[in-house]
Parts: C-alpha cells; structure tokens; sequence
C-alpha cells in the first residue's frame, strides 16, 4: 500500500478497485477499441494492464468455468429464456432439444470458437468502484436489452434466440467481471503480476483531492 496510507484498508480497496475487462473479438474487428477505452478513461478508470493475443482453446475454458455443470446449465436455461418472448416459437423444435445442459454445451464450444475467432485486448481498470462502475459502462449483457449510452447499447445489437439457432455465440463487444473474487481470479489468469502498473493520472487531483 505504496499511496493513501491514511485510508482504512476497507477503503482503499473500494478507491483502488481493481477489474478485468476483455474487448473481444467482434470489437477489435469493428475497430472499437479506442472508443471503448475512451469511455473507461472519460469516466475517470484508469487501466493499469492491457495486451492484445488470440486465446488459446485452454485460456477460453480457464477463463470460464466450462466444467462447471451448474454453469453451463445456466447458459442453457439463458439459451431456452431467450424464446419466452416469443410463445409463437417452439424452442425445443427450433434448437433440437429443451435439454439445458446440451443446449449449454453447445453455447460454451460456440464461446470458446468466438472468444478464439481473432484477436481480444485484455485489460486491467482501477478506480473507485470499478467493477461496478465498468458494468454499468458495458451495459446488460445481452445487446438488445442494453440502454443506449452504454458500450453494448451505443454499438452492438444481437439476440440469444438468433445466436442459439445459428449455433454462434452472441456478439456483445466486451466481457467485465461481475465481482472481486472473479476479478481477482480473471486478472491472475491473464497478467503476470509484473505486467500490472502503477502511476498516477494527471485528473487524479481535480476528481479526488480536498481543495477545501
């Protein structure tokens, strides 16, 4: 704890926040990777890592918890939900099967193809609160839901329902960790701990020091 000393540990954990965000590779593609990080920095984060690679097949599962059957369940009941909109559809004829876990299967080899389709920009922010404040920045993970101003609602659109049954990943330009554990773990998978940067802004004064 080489700054702000004087602060609670509490405290400066919550100052000095750190996340781990991914442009994937829709947003390399799109040439939206200065955008995206304009809206980062604007809002005051700071990122203290980045590097730009083409994951391999072994960093996408480790990234994911692809053998976690609860999870890849999930994905599957993401898959089903995303037809309830739709009662004129039948999901189970459209995708094949209503069976969540293989439904789930098939969307988690489809991430993983996607996630490995070009090159990501990986990336560590710091700031007050930056997990939450760099997920409100993103938006709702699924394009189409996601508020305009937000990263996903400004720039993609995409749907689960059409993505399950081309059998793609949804395109959503960005990945953010949803909490501290799984900050922690995703910047540790990604960054050595000597690619990781400590330095100062030149805003940091006019947005957090006491001038009174």
């Amino acid at each position: 704890m080489s700054k702000d000393q004087h602060l609670h540990p509490d405290i400066y954990n919550i100052k000095y926040e750190q996340t781990f965000c991914l442009l994937k590779p829709d947003a390399v593609k799109r040439g939206l990777i200065g955008e995206i990080i304009h809206r980062l920095e604007k809002a005051g984060l700071k990122v203290i890592a980045m590097k730009m690679l083409v994951p391999s097949d072994e960093a996408v599962r480790k990234h994911y918890p692809a053998s976690d059957e609860a999870w890849v369940n999930r994905l599957g009941q993401k898959g089903l939900s995303g037809f309830d909109s739709y009662p004129n559809i039948d999901a189970k004829q459209i995708l094949g099967t209503d069976d969540t876990a293989k439904i789930g299967s098939e969307v988690l080899e489809a991430l993983i193809k996607y996630m490995q389709s070009g090159p990501v920009v990986a990336m560590v922010v710091e700031g007050i609160q930056a997990i939450e404040m760099v997920r409100k920045l993103a938006g709702h993970t699924l394009p189409y839901k996601a508020a305009v101003g937000t990263i996903r609602g400004d720039f993609s659109v995409d749907s689960p329902s059409v993505a399950n049954v081309e059998k793609r990943s949804i395109h959503n330009l960005f990945h953010a960790s949803e909490n501290p554990k799984e900050a922690a773990n995703e910047i540790s998978l990604w960054f050595k701990e000597s690619e990781i940067y400590d330095y100062d802004l030149g805003n940091d004064q006019i947005m957090y020091a006491k001038h009174y």
